[in-house]
């Protein structure tokens, strides 16, 4: 730091007057509300040089959301656009870095606060352990009330931790008064504190180690909440009846395991009875919640379930689910809209989202618009193909390295190729109109709109019928990183998930999806195109989604997202591109429209 630099002198009003008359607290904690109030301070032509320096540091200190669980890059861009993005703390040159470290100890707001001191610490002098511990501080002392959480609160604890982790030891004890308190929090959690005890209590799993005892309390305290709401709200028992079956297993009792599992099953069989009550006509809800009963009780191991003659059960369950399939598959919710040009569509896919609660915000996101109808996409084709003179000419296509992927001769006997040939490349200017129109624009309006978190999408693939048991985490990070903008990383881990959906469902309907050699009786699984050709998988998925995915993962002529990926061929372009887009999103769809109607929703 220069000398110049460390004579300047700072008056606190300059940061505290902008930050003045919120009504709502809101405006005092949320960093990109005070970005935006220090953008706004900065249009004053009076401003002295050295108040003008610091409020332009601090409005890009606080621009960037935090992102606690990466380490490497904590500070990411609230707003990325066709290769742009807003400022991030790791802009500030040398000088600016020096400065907000002066600034920090002078700040009294906490997230304020704690926000300077840890860039100033993270992207400046490190050897300055004060500007750390201000971090830490101010990050802890965020209150650990419903309310709060909801807003920053678990972000601000789980930085704290990472931090505390770095301290070396003066961090073990921060580590324990931390571990500590949300301990005590987590006992002396209330039914009306909703969903805070579960992310709580996960927050203390990933970084607190426990004694069996204190497993144990926590692990009873979480199982007497869930059966206290069971009846009010059967979507929070589950979950605090998963993270009780997390605590029992740290503290070794696997009997109180089973237990939870076989309550949660029962708990998915009860809302089923609860959409079938008011009206048979919500058998389709009532029909997903039984497949998560059912599949919830094939996590119990065999010894339980006949000792707990839940073998009967399940086959009680079969039978309900069987009676409640054909409604439900005449129930299913089909979406269609008419033709229009680009900029009303991103303008009705706009309004869409606008405006709405966070979840029902995403299903309008996931839900918007019909896929693609085979019948029509057919039809069409051979419309086109009939008024023109291309049918009766040779046609090759080749992939973007130069390597020949489909051909055709113009013969009779290629019209069947060539109307399909058609139908894909009608449906990649569908992909890259909707992922321009559509999900882009209206991505947009839904995350300045809401603040979605790892754990909110972790909750949801443990909700959803869509998504196969043991697989909800892979399914919630790769949505995760695409709703962040990251689609590389949302194909690279949702791409192989899907393939694994399909065979899920197959199975769980009864049909094979692998094949035996006559000669040795070797059983190899059927390839991704073959099931997708399989009359069960058009059946189970829906003809749309068959024909989606075919053409968008496995056909040579389209994005081939499945092949590329596994054969590690895909390129920079291929991964940002509107067919990676366009997969994560319907990816979102085949989790998020399941849960919506499985919660009895009425299409909008």
């Amino acid at each position: 730091m220069s000398s110049g630099e460390a004579g300047r002198e700072f008056d606190p009003a300059w940061w505290s007057a902008p930050l003045e008359g919120e009504e709502d607290v809101d405006g005092l904690d949320n960093p990109l509300l005070m970005s935006g109030r220090f953008e706004a301070a900065l249009q004053n032509p009076n401003l002295g040089d050295t108040q003008r320096d610091v409020l332009v540091a601090l409005a890009t200190v606080t621009s960037a959301l935090l992102d606690p669980d990466n380490w490497q890059e904590p500070f990411t861009p609230a707003i990325q656009i066709a290769g742009r993005r807003s400022a991030v703390p790791s802009d500030l040159d040398a000088g600016q870095l020096a400065m907000v470290a002066r600034l920090a100890p002078l700040i009294e707001q906490p997230m304020l606060r704690a926000r300077v001191a840890d860039v100033a610490w993270f992207y400046g002098d490190r050897s300055k352990v004060e500007l750390i511990d201000i971090a830490i501080d101010a990050y802890r002392s965020w209150p650990l009330d419903p309310r709060g959480w909801e807003r920053h609160g678990r972000e601000s604890w789980a930085r704290a931790f990472q931090l505390a982790k770095r301290r070396g030891p003066q961090g073990k004890a921060i580590i324990e008064e931390m571990c500590k308190k949300l301990q005590d929090r987590v006992l002396d959690g209330k039914s009306a504190d909703g969903h805070m005890v579960v992310s709580l209590s996960d927050l203390l799993a990933s970084n607190c180690r426990l004694s069996r005892d204190s497993a144990l309390q926590i692990a009873r305290k979480l199982a007497s909440l869930a059966q206290e709401v069971s009846n009010a709200d059967l979507r929070l028992s589950r979950h605090y009846e998963r993270e009780a079956t997390g605590w029992f297993r740290r503290a070794g009792d696997a009997a109180a395991v089973n237990d939870c599992i076989a309550r949660v099953a029962e708990s998915y069989a009860s809302e089923a009875q609860l959409h079938l009550a008011p009206d048979v006509s919500n058998s389709q809800a009532a029909g997903l919640a039984l497949e998560k009963a059912l599949a919830t009780i094939r996590e119990l191991p065999t010894a339980y379930r006949r000792e707990h003659d839940l073998d009967s059960r399940f086959k009680e369950l079969q039978a309900q689910l069987s009676a409640t399939r054909m409604t439900t598959l005449e129930a299913m919710i089909h979406f269609e809209s008419d033709p229009i040009d680009l900029t009303d569509q991103v303008s009705a896919a706009r309004r869409n989202v606008s405006g709405k609660e966070q979840f029902e915000a995403l299903v309008r996101f996931a839900s918007y618009g019909a896929l693609t109808d085979p019948e029509r996409a057919r039809k069409n084709a051979e419309e086109r193909l009939s008024g023109s003179l291309r049918h009766l000419f040779s046609r090759t296509t080749y992939a973007s390295d130069g390597c020949k992927v489909a051909a055709y001769g113009g013969s009779v006997e290629d019209v069947e190729n060539q109307i399909w040939s058609e139908v894909i490349r009608e449906f990649d200017i569908r992909v890259h109109c909707m992922s321009l129109g559509v999900i882009i624009p209206s991505q947009e309006v839904l995350t300045l709109e809401h603040h979605f978190t790892f754990d909110y999408f972790v909750q949801l693939c443990f909700e959803s019928p869509g998504v196969p048991a043991t697989h909800e985490g892979l399914w919630a990070r790769g949505l995760w990183h695409g709703l962040n903008g990251d689609y590389a990383s949302a194909a690279a881990l949702l791409v192989p998930q899907v393939e694994h959906l399909v065979r899920y469902h197959l199975n769980r309907h009864g049909t094979s999806t692998r094949l035996v050699d006559d000669e040795t009786g070797v059983e190899n699984e059927k390839s991704l195109n073959a099931l997708l050709d399989m009359p069960e998988a058009v059946e189970i998925l829906g003809d749309g989604v068959a024909l989606e995915l075919r053409a968008l993962l496995v056909e040579k002529q389209s994005a081939n997202l499945r092949n590329e990926i596994a054969h590690e061929l895909l390129t920079d372009a291929a991964a940002w591109s509107h067919a990676t887009v366009y997969a994560w999103w319907l990816c979102l769809r085949l989790m998020v429209v399941p849960l919506w109607l499985m919660q009895g929703r009425q299409a909008q």
